[in-house]
């Protein structure tokens, strides 16, 4: 999915608009979670650094004993953190953090969905 130059044209039904092709990668995101949760490991979660009024989003590509490898996904504007890059390493208790935190929440908004 990064290697698709996206068509920047809000609104366009191109399959390669920046909506479309952020889509998929949003489904493809959703399934790597999917399965890492189904296999209990951080191999396939993302982790996002917010900035501004979005986020640079990476995959864990690789899982190590102290850390994991991060994978820029080229995501609605492009940006990529400058701590890592298009690819680095990260230490594993902050990812595991950020992954807990993460599902915590999605588990709290899941249960409001289903009261409501």
């Amino acid at each position: 999915m990064n290697k698709i130059e996206p068509v920047y044209q809000w609104g366009s039904n191109d399959q390669n608009s920046i909506q479309n092709i952020m889509k998929r990668q949003e489904k493809l995101m959703d399934e790597l979670k999917t399965i890492a949760r189904a296999h209990n490991t951080l191999l396939g979660r993302t982790i996002k650094f917010p900035w501004a009024d979005s986020y640079a989003i990476y995959v864990v590509t690789k899982v190590n004993k102290n850390s994991v490898r991060l994978t820029w996904v080229n995501w609605c504007d492009g940006w990529q953190d400058d701590r890592i890059g298009y690819e680095g390493n990260i230490d594993i208790d902050y990812v595991r953090q950020k992954v807990k935190g993460e599902d915590a929440l999605e588990e709290l908004f899941s249960k409001k969905q289903k009261v409501g």
